[in-house]
């Protein structure tokens, strides 16, 4: 056997072992069954109940399938008041660089929705 591959195996060998010892000695974690109680808290704390919802109206429902997927109804209803041209470059870089799932056909009904509820 050469030396250089002696030195290989004698390297590998000892990395198996001090691996297989960090594993045999280290002690299994325990996982707790509930989480722990927060002393500082003052008072016990919920989520809200409601979800947002995007306003009424025709092409509400586009908007649903098409934005909500990755946003949440607040982050469309919380954004500036855009411009018509703003929300169509905004879709339009939604369908280009992020790969949005938004068919041709549906981008003028869901910029009007986006304009007419959210826009300027």
């Amino acid at each position: 056997m050469s030396p250089k591959l002696r030195l290989k195996l004698t390297r590998f060998a000892v990395r198996r072992l001090v691996a297989a010892f960090c594993v045999l000695t280290a002690p299994l974690a325990e996982i707790p069954v509930e989480p722990a109680k927060n002393s500082f808290a003052s008072d016990a704390w919920k989520l809200p109940e409601g979800q947002p919802a995007l306003r009424a109206g025709p092409g509400a429902d586009l908007v649903t399938n098409n934005c909500l997927l990755c946003h949440s109804a607040d982050y469309v209803a919380t954004q500036p008041p855009l411009t018509r041209a703003q929300w169509q470059a905004g879709v339009e870089k939604m369908r280009g660089k992020f790969g949005a799932p938004i068919k041709t056909n549906d981008v003028t009904a869901l910029v009007d929705y986006l304009t007419n509820n959210y826009g300027k």
